[in-house]
């Protein structure tokens, strides 16, 4: 089995800084999110990256030649394997095309089939051009047949609507306030585990139940008002404005109570006892048009 030379954004992001010293600018908090995010001879890149899994990088289109520098470094990170494609990239937010590579050394003939077939990427704003594979295939050797795509979309999973690992009964019953709770734990879980993971403290796991029961619980904010367009197939939800208004209504207020008002305000939910004095006043419709632009989950 095909092993990447480091295991995480942290370790690249060393090996990249030894390799082209000053050459290399890079940002430090990137590596927090998985990436390796900075320039090189001040040209722009960003690269996401999972040991032993996948490398993306993308480049402005006007300064794709830093690619062709970056390729055999990154192929060596790769474990010698080479890109499995390479494309150029635009959605909706940006202004420009960015030059893309990838590898994937677990999956690639999925991972072709899903950019050929436009599955690749959760925002279904993004377009790909210029596709051109690194294997002897063409694209028209991935294309998705019509009986395969009617199999593919009978049994698929879609983000909102399949619960992952909760009780859907027990989620669907919660009040706003127990569904704010329960959204924000699991929040703190995910965000936790791949911190965790990506500085290599505990072992890769899969979290892909936690991520459907995630945006399930998000999806049904729907009904306390907010507004989140119905899940799609082979599409993460969108985190709209509406949403993070009416998260942020609560978030802020909770995690701006004294410890001793925290601790009252346990107690006094635990009981049953009123608990008005201790919850935000006003409503979060009154935000949801200072929020920003709508995104969707990764």
């Amino acid at each position: 089995m095909i092993k990447t030379t480091v295991s995480n954004a942290y370790q690249l992001n060393k090996f990249l800084k030894e390799k082209y010293g000053k050459r290399l600018k890079t940002d430090s908090f990137a590596v927090t999110e998985g990436r390796v995010s900075g320039s090189l001879d001040s040209k722009r890149f960003n690269i996401s990256f999972k040991g032993d899994e996948y490398l993306l990088i993308s480049t402005s289109r006007n300064t794709s030649e830093i690619l062709d520098e970056l390729l055999p470094t990154l192929t060596e990170v790769m474990g010698g394997q080479k890109p499995i494609c390479s494309y150029d990239v635009k959605s909706n937010r940006l202004k420009e095309f960015l030059s893309t590579i990838e590898w994937d050394i677990v999956a690639p003939e999925k991972r072709i089939k899903d950019i050929v077939n436009n599955r690749a990427y959760s925002d279904g704003g993004i377009k790909i051009h210029n596709l051109k594979l690194y294997n002897s295939k063409t694209i028209e050797d991935y294309k998705e047949s019509a009986q395969e795509k009617e199999e593919r979309i009978k049994n698929a999973r879609i983000y909102g609507i399949d619960q992952g690992c909760c009780d859907p009964e027990e989620i669907k019953n919660l009040s706003e306030l127990d569904l704010y709770f329960q959204i924000d734990a699991m929040s703190a879980y995910l965000w936790r585990c791949h911190h965790e993971m990506d500085h290599g403290r505990i072992e890769q796991i899969d979290l892909t139940e936690e991520q459907y029961a995630f945006e399930y619980m998000v999806y049904q904010t729907t009904k306390f008002g907010v507004e989140i367009p119905e899940p799609r197939l082979d599409k993460h939800i969108t985190v709209t404005p509406s949403y993070h208004a009416w998260h942020q209504f609560y978030s802020n207020h909770f995690k701006s109570l004294s410890t001793e008002e925290w601790n009252a305000f346990q107690e006094a939910y635990r009981n049953g006892e009123d608990i008005s004095e201790y919850m935000p006043t006003g409503s979060w419709k009154n935000l949801s048009d200072q929020q920003p632009k709508q995104k969707t989950f990764k």
